[in-house]
């Protein structure tokens, strides 16, 4: 229509309009002044959703078909969020679908909407297998409309996808995640090919690995027949897929129209590509970085199909990645609760609570005795300097005499406890001490939260100068056994004893009743058997509740006798360890250590060597599975008992005797 009138625009050209000339000027005119307006919907025709997703986006637009024209009626489109960014493509396409039908809501209720989608998959997407909770909110939406899924090929969705590549919506970042264009031109590689000299050694094998790479030379061969306009044009459509790449200087280079860029393409050699990855991952100036790091670094440069899964092949092989970085995925272990005990009493824990400040009666810490089945506990106050010899004392002198030996104690690896002279008398008497793992709190988490309880308590009752706080002791333990427990729903006292003791308050307006003996005997022999029974199901049920909360955020992880592992640094001494000073630049992970012994699921006996003065038992989160590398790579240093770095011995060449001693 312009065509016409652009010829009167030209230098000396005469200003005479034809008929035909004239009817394209009124109707541009026509056109700039009455812009097209929307469609207004005919809700007893059917409606057309046409959408589509891009990396970044999404975009729909809402139309009827009016004698055989389609009538748009609406236009919607709207960034992704950072979460949706990382949706599938099948997801994403879904995510558009769901998204225009909340924003055309008041059109497609009516009638069931005809979808179409350039994404094949969707026509078939009541018939799959729900993956997620995501995918199931979704379908309860598509269910409310009941659409009907149309394929519609990609070149025929022209406006859902360019309202999903808005400019404005576009994200400033750039990413190399998707180096492949569907269409381009030939003067996208207008640019000039940067020099590259072609003395160095690591181009030098790029050259001649070029020649044993039938890829490469079938790529080189398409780039000789694409200079030649003799082809015929079934063989351009054949090497359209190589248009990205360019040849000079003797290297095969690839570049696209979305950056600059141009990268050296590195042929199917294993060793080479290794190479290249070492140099930009290991050396000092590549500082170990992740695998998406160490692709947005290479990418720059260097190119090569499958790049981005090489890259990770080769990082998770990384020996001293392995050593020094922390873990970043679930911590392993499961929850496994100790057993119900079957009587109260019968299995008791028990922990200190040190460098409390020193009272007048010259006390600075509390020992914190609890019943495992009613939670009843004892607070019995004492030093932190006390021996094993003391602890039995005090054991006797406020556990014993009011409920008897108990047949299982837990404790953590408090040196009163690991002593020779605990281990002897609770194996005279037949209790069974059961110790948790090193630096493995969880193991005894009752009386750790009952630690926590009772802290909380004195703080609000302490005076100022914090040295009466053995005062409140007692007035703790009643309140602590007072309290209903939310794992027995039962006060401790309840539990235990049958009745709670009273109170002040309770003792002002209790009213006696008057109950036979016999009968209040009888009863209170039920009621005692009813409480033991509801503890160890109220247990049982507490103990289903933090499974499933505890095991959300875990993995399970197992090894088998004979298994390495590695050994985390994090609980460790440095001076058992023989790790240097300060563990600040120390490894993260020291090994690998043999499994000697499964003590169960979570809990694991290593090879530790004599010198360390470690105890060898360690829990599964503190592990983690040894891999055999596959590469070459820098062994770590050997750190000695006294902190100095030796050598690995690689050989024995010989020995001798002297004074009868073999050396």
């Amino acid at each position: 229509m312009f065509a016409l009138l652009k010829r009167k625009n030209k230098r000396n050209a005469k200003i005479h309009f034809s008929d035909e000339q004239l009817k394209n000027f009124k109707e541009l005119k026509r056109r700039l002044c009455n812009p097209p307006v929307l469609h207004l919907p005919d809700f007893k025709q059917p409606m057309h959703l046409r959408t589509d997703a891009s990396k970044f986006a999404v975009g729909g637009v809402l139309f009827q078909v009016v004698d055989g024209v389609e009538r748009p009626i609406a236009y919607t489109s709207r960034k992704m969020k950072s979460a949706e960014l990382n949706y599938p493509t099948q997801q994403q396409e879904l995510l558009a679908i769901v998204h225009a039908l909340a924003a055309f809501r008041i059109y497609c209720l009516d009638k069931p909407p005809i979808i179409e989608t350039d994404h094949n998959s969707l026509e078939g997407l009541f018939t799959q297998k729900m993956a997620n909770r995501r995918l199931a909110r979704w379908y309860d939406i598509l269910a409310e409309y009941q659409p009907v899924f149309s394929y519609l090929p990609g070149a025929k969705n022209g406006i859902a996808d360019a309202l999903s590549r808005r400019p404005d919506l576009q994200p400033e970042t750039k990413f190399f995640h998707d180096l492949s264009v569907t269409s381009y031109d030939d003067t996208s590689f207008s640019l000039a090919i940067s020099e590259v000299s072609g003395d160095s050694e690591l181009i030098s094998r790029i050259k001649k690995s070029y020649k044993k790479d039938r890829g490469i030379q079938a790529i080189l061969a398409a780039i000789k027949k694409r200079k030649s306009n003799s082809k015929p044009k079934r063989e351009r459509q054949q090497h359209k897929k190589y248009r990205c790449y360019s040849e000079a200087n003797g290297l095969l280079w690839y570049q696209t129209p979305v950056d600059d860029a141009q990268r050296i393409v590195v042929p199917n050699d294993v060793k080479l590509r290794q190479t290249i990855i070492s140099e930009c991952h290991d050396t000092n100036y590549g500082d170990h970085p992740g695998a998406e790091c160490t692709y947005l670094k290479l990418a720059r440069h260097w190119y090569w199909s499958k790049m981005l899964k090489s890259i990770q092949k080769f990082i998770a092989d990384c020996e001293p990645c392995r050593r020094n970085k922390p873990r970043l995925t679930k911590p392993p272990g499961l929850l496994e609760p100790l057993s119900i005990p079957d009587e109260r009493w019968r299995s008791i824990s028990m922990d200190f609570i040190t460098d409390l400040p020193r009272t007048k009666r010259d006390v600075d810490s509390i020992w914190v005795v609890v019943d495992r089945l009613t939670k009843r506990c004892h607070f019995v106050p004492t030093t932190k300097n006390v021996n094993a010899e003391g602890v039995a004392r005090l054991f006797i002198d406020n556990i014993w005499k009011l409920h008897g030996m108990p047949a299982n104690i837990v404790s953590d690896r408090d040196r009163k406890f690991v002593s020779a002279f605990w281990q002897h008398v609770f194996k005279s008497i037949g209790t069974m001490l059961s110790m948790t793992v090193a630096h493995r709190a969880q193991g005894d988490g009752q009386t750790e939260r009952m630690n926590r309880t009772l802290e909380g308590y004195l703080r609000c009752f302490v005076g100022p100068l914090q040295d009466d706080w053995d005062v409140h002791l007692a007035n703790a333990e009643f309140a602590a056994n007072s309290t209903v427990n939310s794992s027995t729903k039962l006060a401790p006292f309840e539990a235990d004893l049958g009745y709670i003791p009273l109170n002040p308050l309770q003792l002002a307006s209790e009213q006696l009743e008057s109950v036979p003996t016999s009968r209040r005997a009888a009863e209170f022999h039920e009621r005692q058997a009813a409480i033991l029974l509801r503890c160890r199901e109220a247990l049982a049920q507490a103990q289903e509740r933090m499974r499933d909360v505890y095991d959300q955020n875990r993995v399970e992880q197992v090894f088998e006798v004979c298994d390495k592992v590695y050994l985390s640094t994090q609980h460790l001494d440095p001076k058992h360890s023989g790790l240097p000073n300060s563990t600040k630049f120390g490894p993260k992970w020291i090994g690998p250590y043999s499994v000697v012994r499964k003590i169960h699921n979570h809990a694991y006996e290593l090879n530790i060597q004599a010198g360390n003065k470690l105890h060898p038992v360690f829990n599964t989160a503190s592990l983690k599975p040894y891999k055999e590398p596959t590469r070459l790579s820098r062994p770590s240093d050997v750190i000695l008992a006294d902190g100095s770095i030796g050598q690995i011995v690689k050989a024995l060449r010989g020995k001798r005797t002297r004074k009868r001693r073999t050396q």
